[in-house]
Parts: structure tokens; C-alpha cells; sequence
């Protein structure tokens, strides 16, 4: 891939719509991240649109926390937003580690509520705060990023379909669950799930099932937080109150609320850090009260090897880690674990209060999308496009959103299936169409491709040649 202007580094990450790539500005030397729509595989105008729709925003909104953008352009094939490179991750990869301090977290809550609140001002709402979205400078300053599905309340034309639901459903705020109009009050909920999980280290509603998660959101109590953590809990109640009518009404009373407890003192009291217990034994080990020398440099010794040891599987890791699938997004046996888990689905949900059918057909098709453009066709078993939309036909038969779903999951096979046949990869691809037909079998696609990636007969001469090809090369 070539545009002009930049010189392309590496891939950093890969989504369903778009990917980003590190790159370099050749006129200012600079390093920049490309995110780029290709519009040759992307071809609907609507992932056009939300893409411009990001960029524009992003554009249009200067603030010290929010991602900074230096261009919009299109080539032949590429539309891509040149943005800001920032060094220090993201808050998703952070958490991987456990709680933050509460006084870092609080830092961080100001910080990302002071990005939304600009937002806010400009018309715009977020609609998909999550860590993933939280970046880091190499100061540790927080950037708030990712706008692709933002709302602009003063824009004359929405980018959501009638009765699609956007966002995160972790993060998700209940009135987003049911395609309801939006406002600012949203990303409050959504950085409110986040500071429970920065203060606790993991997620407050959490289940098997995404639509139960949903559902949680809707209808589970406000999370308590223990003993130590007990002052954050008014803050994290006015955040995370089910009706937005009693959360905080915009993000300045938030960081009023937040400043109040600060210069009251009354966050000075709260733990930086899990102290040990009282009756907990602290062993450290004196190596120079050590009586023997010689027992010294054997535990000298031991320590080594242990070092090595684990140095040695931390590389056989990697190596398994990055060695290459045989086939993705999807195999024959994810596919046959999900058709099981399709048969052990009979009931609807497990749910503590009955859920209303067409709002649960409408969130399990907004989830077949959403792993449709993240390529989850038919894995992991329970949360991939082909198990949603089955789900949706369970319920409801002559849904057509779920059956046109199902098409869509054959035909990114087909897709899958042409690109490794272009790149040689005659197995994949007839694993793919395999896949493919199981799901859709009358799909003229998936047949042509089919007839292309038959095994043929190899004759002995045709052999010979290949072996003495190889010898030569």
C-alpha cells in the first residue's frame, strides 16, 4: 500500500472496517498513525460515511485530551485519517495488570472527562468510550480517541440505521441497548463502568452471554465498592444510575463532584496501593546473613537457572503465539462448537426477569454485525456472527435482518477464500469455502470458488518438473 506523502513503517492494529499503520511524514519527519479505510473491500457508503464522520469530528475538536488529527485524504483505493502517534498504549492494556492506584484513577477520570466535556460542547457524543479508546502520550497524559461511531446532535443526518444500537456492550449505557436518542449522559455511564473497573480490576456485570451483559445494564443494581474504596461510591452511584435523569446532568457537574472531594480531603484517606494484612508474614530473604558462603552461590546459582528457565519459555511462547493459523477467522471446529452451543441455546436467555423478544432479536442482530466487521464469523463458539444471527432465526424464523446476516457470513467466507487463493494458498482457501457452503450452500460464489480450489490429479511428469524446479531453487 502506498500513499502519498507518508512512508508506511508497519501495521499496528486490524479491525473489520479499517486498519492503522505506523507511517512517517516524509515533508515533516514526523511519525503519524494512518487509520485507512479500504474502500475496495469497504464498500458500503455507510462505512464510508462513519469514516469521514470520524475524521471530521476529530478534526473539528482541540483539546489537550482528545486525539490529535493532522489530515483527511482519499487515493485511488484508500480513504485515511493521518493522526497523532502516541507512545504509552492504551488503558485496556493497563488494566491487564490489576486495579490502578485510586489517586491515578481519579487523574485519569478528570483527565478523559475533561476530553468529553469539550465534545459535549461541540454537539458531539462519543457513544464507544471504553480503555481500548484511552490512550497515553509518553507523559502519561490521557487521550481520548476513536470517534468512528459518534453522534453529532447538531447534525441534520444520524449514521445509525432505525433500531441499531452502537457501542461497546460492556461499556454500554441502557438507554444505548435500546437504539434510544443519546446524549452526553451516555459517556458519563460508560466512564463511570470504567472507574469501577480502574478502582476494582475488572468488569462490574460480566456473563457468557453479551445480551445477558446487556440486559445487567439494564436491570442489575449499581455495583458496591469495599471498605477502602467506600468514598468513590456517591461518585460512581451519580455515574451509573440506570435512569439518565439521575446521573450527573453534563460532565462540568461530574468534575465539580470530583474537585469537591478532592479539596474536601477526603480522597487523601483512600489507598494508593493494597497494603499488606497485619497478619500477613513478609518473608525476605538476607543473602549477606547467610552463614555459608558457598550456600550463597548455590542460591545464586538456582536463581540463575531459574531465570533462564523462565526466559527460555517466555521465547517458546512467543514462538507458538506468532506462528500462524491454518485457518481464520474461523475453523471446522469452531464452527461445529458453535452449532452445538446453537442446540444448547433452546431457552431464551438466563435471566432473572423475561426480556422482550424483539429486543432481544434486536441486540443479538446488532451483535452478528458487530462480529461480522471484527470478522468473528464463526468463532469463538458463543460470540461470533453466525451464532447471533442463528439465535435471532431460533426466535424468530422469518426475521430478514438475520437471515441477510447469515448471507453476509457465507459471503465474507467467499471473500476470505479469494484473497488466499491470490496469495497461492490453494488449502486455505478450499478450507474457507468449506466453511462457507456449510453455512449458505446454495451460494453461487462459494461454488465457482469451489470448482477453482478442487484437488485435480497430478501427473508423474507434472511431478517431475515441480521436483526439479525445487532442486533448482
Amino acid at each position: 500500500m502506498e500513499i502519498a506523502g507518508y512512508q508506511i513503517k508497519q501495521c499496528i492494529a486490524e479491525g473489520g472496517m479499517a486498519s492503522a499503520y505506523l507511517a512517517e511524514q516524509s515533508v515533516l519527519g514526523r511519525l503519524v498513525v494512518l487509520k485507512v479505510l479500504d474502500t475496495v473491500i469497504n464498500d458500503s457508503r455507510l462505512a464510508y460515511r462513519r469514516f469521514l464522520n470520524e475524521g471530521k469530528l476529530l478534526a473539528a475538536l482541540k483539546h489537550p485530551n482528545i486525539i490529535t488529527i493532522f489530515d483527511i485524504g482519499r487515493t485511488d483505493d484508500f480513504v485515511y485519517i493521518s493522526m497523532e502517534y502516541v507512545a504509552g498504549g492504551d488503558l485496556k492494556q493497563r488494566l491487564q495488570d490489576g486495579p490502578l492506584p485510586p489517586a491515578r484513577a481519579m487523574d485519569i477520570l478528570e483527565a478523559v472527562a475533561q476530553g468529553l466535556g469539550a465534545a459535549h460542547a461541540e454537539g458531539i457524543v462519543h457513544r464507544d468510550v471504553k480503555p481500548g479508546n484511552i490512550l497515553f502520550r509518553a507523559d502519561g497524559t490521557p487521550l481520548l480517541s476513536d470517534f468512528g461511531i459518534a453522534k453529532s446532535l447538531y447534525a441534520d443526518v444520524d449514521l445509525t440505521a432505525t433500531g441499531v444500537f452502537l457501542g461497546s456492550p460492556n461499556y454500554m449505557a441502557p438507554e444505548q441497548a435500546e437504539a434510544a436518542d443519546v446524549d452526553g449522559r451516555a459517556d458519563i455511564y460508560s466512564l463511570g463502568i470504567i472507574l469501577y473497573e480502574m478502582l476494582v480490576g475488572e468488569k462490574p456485570y460480566q456473563s457468557e452471554s453479551v445480551i445477558d451483559v446487556i440486559h445487567m445494564h439494564k436491570t442489575a443494581p449499581i455495583p458496591r465498592l469495599s471498605r477502602p474504596l467506600a468514598v468513590y461510591q456517591g461518585l460512581l452511584d451519580r455515574m451509573l444510575a440506570k435512569a439518565r435523569s439521575e446521573r450527573f446532568k453534563d460532565v462540568a457537574a461530574l468534575i465539580h463532584y470530583l474537585r469537591s472531594l478532592r479539596a474536601s480531603g477526603a480522597l487523601s484517606v483512600t489507598p494508593s496501593a493494597p497494603a499488606a494484612s497485619a497478619n500477613t508474614a513478609v518473608t525476605q530473604i538476607r543473602w549477606d546473613a547467610l552463614p555459608n558462603r558457598w550456600l550463597r552461590y548455590v542460591l545464586y546459582g538456582l536463581l540463575g537457572l531459574t531465570l533462564v528457565g523462565y526466559g527460555v519459555l517466555f521465547y517458546l511462547e512467543r514462538q507458538l503465539d506468532s506462528s500462524p493459523r491454518a485457518v481464520d477467522p474461523g475453523d471446522a471446529a469452531g464452527l461445529a462448537a458453535t452449532t452445538a452451543a446453537l442446540q444448547r441455546a433452546v431457552p431464551p436467555l438466563n435471566t432473572a426477569a423475561p426480556l422482550d423478544p424483539q429486543a432481544v432479536a434486536a441486540a443479538a442482530v446488532w451483535l452478528g454485525q458487530h462480529s461480522l466487521n471484527e470478522q468473528r464469523l464463526t468463532t469463538p463458539p458463543r460470540d461470533n456472527a453466525y451464532y447471533y444471527f442463528s439465535r435471532v432465526l431460533q426466535l424468530d424464523p422469518t426475521n430478514v435482518a438475520a437471515r441477510n446476516g447469515i448471507r453476509a457470513v457465507a459471503g465474507a467466507y467467499a471473500l476470505l477464500a479469494e484473497a488466499a487463493l491470490d496469495h497461492g494458498e490453494a488449502l486455505r482457501a478450499q478450507a474457507y469455502v468449506r466453511l462457507g457452503q456449510q453455512i449458505e450452500p446454495d451460494n453461487e460464489a462459494l461454488r465457482l470458488l469451489a470448482e477453482l480450489t478442487a484437488p485435480r490429479q497430478v501427473g508423474v511428469v507434472e511431478r517431475l518438473t515441480r521436483w526439479w524446479r525445487r532442486l533448482g531453487s
